[in-house]
């Protein structure tokens, strides 16, 4: 997520500490990325609820939960299930949040395994995510899609396991370059 994000202009900080005071948890929480888009275009706001990248340049700050729960698709079942996805946008995390943009509006994103293609499941989805105070959705194969494609089997990448894997997988055959003989 870190890549992706910092490959499409973003400053990105992680886990910022909150404290959890109500409800059935208590003590210390945190938010998994806080994000400031230095590439922020204010002209182009992003329009669908499910971001891509070509969207991303109309968000300047957000929080960002990430849910890597890639079995299954994302329902009103998953919500109603665990409802701790959407902590994240609790009155505290919002403080937490708030302060660290000194004020400034910020947008609150969910990265998730991917949205239920059942249409009528996927838009009550949506707007149980939106009336629990989440403002977009990304999901997972929008993020490796684009880390993927900016991975170049000549170069390596000494600070990035996840670059260098991609990397290898596509010398390899595995990916969108190579076949595998050399």
């Amino acid at each position: 997520m870190h890549h992706f994000l910092e490959l499409n202009g973003f400053l990105v900080r992680t886990n910022v500490k909150y404290e959890v005071s109500g409800g059935k948890g208590r003590g210390h929480s945190d938010i998994d990325l806080v994000v400031y888009n230095l590439d922020f275009n204010k002209d182009h706001p992003p329009h669908d609820f499910v971001l891509n990248k070509k969207s991303l340049p109309g968000i300047e700050r957000a929080i960002v939960e990430v849910k890597g729960w890639h079995n299954d698709a994302f329902t009103r079942g998953t919500i109603s299930s665990f409802p701790e996805v959407l902590n994240f946008v609790q009155p505290e995390a919002i403080e937490a949040a708030s302060e660290f943009f000194r004020g400034a509006n910020f947008r609150r994103i969910l990265v998730l395994s991917k949205l239920t293609l059942v249409e009528d499941n996927r838009a009550r989805t949506i707007e149980l995510l939106k009336a629990g105070g989440i403002d977009r959705v990304i999901e997972f194969a929008t993020i490796i899609h684009f880390v993927a494609e900016q991975v170049e089997t000549n170069k390596n990448y000494p600070d990035s396991e996840i670059m260098q894997t991609i990397r290898l997988l596509k010398i390899y055959g595995m990916g969108s370059e190579g076949d595998g003989a050399e």
